[in-house]
């Protein structure tokens, strides 16, 4: 690799600094309060929501913690384009009128050999909705221990009609500064490096609420007594981490290029750089192989990705990735670029899930003989066995000089799979040498 490239590469190492908060104790502390710590004793009752405190760190703090981790971690990266072309033929420079390339898919063409591209850019994740709900509006509830341990359903003993609601009142963001750099080996093949600064932030006021018929007599949060029950307890949250995240190095290679279609093939390889704890990584790395195809037709370009994108860390699934749009001259040296870009998850069985079950039945007898009989959804999110993600992009790039590129670009989301901003921002420039 050029000894430029490897200089830009330490140099961004050694500038950045970390700070660590360990955000994934984040979910676990607010369980551990409200159902345990928080608990008022009223004779034994305070720890009968300690097994649900532990279920909750099995199970459901894994899953917000991977849900978060791996959107940040995955974040796309935007093309490489060489910047604006020209001819000498005449005497004088005369920029040559084509487009400038997409924003976030990938076009076939590469540098050229021994041609340095380097840029940042910058994106913003403001992370609203997982599957349609707002994250302000994430709700958990938790059932009273059994004390029988017969299973469902639960009722035998008066105690086990009362439950915990716990919303979470989640606000979730990253910013992502991307420090990349490409170098033409040949004039096929491309390859680089791109290293990502992050800083993750969660924020909230945490609502637990004790509900049910003896909710306020055999159980209470601190603070409450059997005469004045304090039945609802808060717990404000405010955490960010910042540092490295997962570094990626891309190898390109345009196997076919001339007058009519051009293909490349793309292997992306997220290296377990970022720390797990704060969200800047999976702590697994994934590699993505792609096949990208592209065509000139004056000044419009189309052009479509495929891939597949293996993912090692758990609760996070291999996916196939396409990208299918176009991009076009507007003006000498502006173009707009348009994409449909998609992520299907393969993996079923690595759906992020929040609970063994989605309800629990309760039964109330103590208006005996007449019984009563109700089911507790555990939580308001829609069960799916995948989360499809499929977006609309739009951008322009513009050529500020021979060697400056400039770009805007705007993802807005066309479904409700995943954890997903309402709009992701991206700007960044590249200078080519």
């Amino acid at each position: 690799m050029n000894k430029r490239l490897w200089l830009v590469v330490f140099s961004l190492l050694l500038v950045v600094s970390t700070a660590q908060a360990q955000l994934d104790k984040v979910f676990g502390s607010i369980f551990d309060r409200v159902l345990g710590q928080d608990l008022q004793l009223i004779g034994e009752h305070g720890t009968h929501f300690r097994e649900a405190a532990a279920q909750a760190n099995q199970v459901l703090t894994p899953g917000l913690n991977a849900l978060i981790a791996s959107n940040v971690s995955s974040f796309p990266l935007t093309s490489t384009i060489a910047g604006a072309t020209y001819d000498l033929s005449s005497g004088r420079p005369v920029k040559i009128t084509e487009s400038l390339g997409p924003i976030f898919a990938e076009t076939a063409s590469t540098l050229g050999k021994s041609k340095l591209n380097v840029g940042f850019e910058y994106t913003h994740l403001s992370l609203e909705k997982f599957r349609g709900l707002r994250t302000q509006d994430l709700r958990f509830t938790f059932n009273h221990l059994d004390l029988k341990k017969d299973g469902q359903p639960l009722g035998d003993e008066v105690v086990e009609l009362d439950v915990m609601d716990v919303n979470l009142d989640l606000d979730a963001n990253a910013n992502i500064f991307a420090f990349f750099a490409t170098f033409g080996v040949t004039n096929n093949l491309d390859i680089g490096v791109a290293i990502p600064v992050i800083t993750t932030s969660l924020s909230g006021e945490a609502t637990a609420t004790l509900r049910g018929p003896f909710a306020g007599v055999l159980h209470t949060f601190k603070g409450g007594t059997t005469n004045s029950p304090n039945l609802v307890d808060r717990i404000p949250y405010d955490e960010s981490g910042s540092g490295i995240g997962d570094i990626a190095v891309r190898v390109k290679y345009n196997f076919i290029r001339g007058s009519g279609m051009n293909w490349a093939a793309l292997l992306d390889v997220r290296l377990p750089t970022g720390d797990e704890a704060d969200f800047l990584g999976t702590g697994k790395t994934s590699t993505r192989l792609s096949l990208i195809a592209t065509q000139k037709i004056a000044q419009f370009t189309p052009h479509f990705n495929i891939g597949y994108d293996r993912r090692s860390a758990s609760l996070d699934s291999d996916e196939l990735e396409f990208a299918l749009g176009f991009d076009q001259k507007m003006a000498e040296g502006v173009t707009f670029a348009v994409d449909f870009l998609g992520e299907v998850d393969i993996n079923s069985d690595e759906a992020i899930t929040f609970f063994p079950q989605e309800t629990v039945t309760i039964v109330d007898k103590t208006n005996a003989p007449v019984v009563t009989q109700r089911t507790e959804r555990l939580t308001n999110i829609l069960k799916r066995d995948n989360d499809n993600i499929f977006n609309a992009s739009f951008g322009l790039r513009v050529a500020a000089s021979e060697k400056l590129l400039l770009l805007g670009n705007v993802v807005a989301p066309l479904n409700d799979g995943g954890l997903r901003s309402n709009l992701v921002p991206t700007f960044g420039a590249t200078v080519s040498f």
